[in-house]
């Protein structure tokens, strides 16, 4: 058994650790989801790097071909994190990437009950490239289809 990590915003310190996922090379990507980054870890611990271009992840997947696929179920204007669109970014576990993004549909998501999380917090996908978004404020699983 092994642990790593401390509380706070430095490399390799996480908050809100959220959600985990690895990729072909054996790199453990964890959404460092109040931190507003992935990390990516060896696996004994090691720091490798972070990016941010995912905005505030929730949930994280990464399929055998290395396409991640990261739900941020959270960012809003109320977070401070106003540029940022709640939804599922999609790209490359490789480069980092982002190739495709599906929204949050709820229109109205900054309002009431989904004041603090909307969409997706959980994410995966099946080999047909169909995503699927388990959602926390709505209590349900959504299906997006690949076309």
């Amino acid at each position: 058994i092994k642990e790593w990590g401390t509380r706070g915003s430095g490399r390799g310190q996480l908050d809100a650790p959220h959600a985990l996922a690895m990729d072909s090379k054996g790199r453990l990507f964890v959404a460092d989801r109040a931190n507003n980054r992935l990390q990516i870890f060896d696996q004994n611990g090691t720091y490798l790097d972070e990016w941010h271009q995912f905005s505030r992840p929730s949930g994280v997947y990464i399929d055998k071909n290395d396409i991640i696929y990261v739900a941020d179920s959270e960012s809003n204007n109320s977070r401070k994190h106003g540029e940022w669109k709640r939804g599922i970014r999609i790209g490359s576990a490789r480069d980092g990437k982002i190739t495709a993004f599906i929204p949050d549909d709820n229109p109205n998501a900054n309002e009431g009950s989904l004041a603090g999380t909307s969409g997706p917090e959980g994410v995966a996908a099946d080999a047909s490239g169909n995503v699927y978004g388990a959602e926390v404020g709505q209590r349900g699983v959504k299906k997006y289809i690949r076309k």
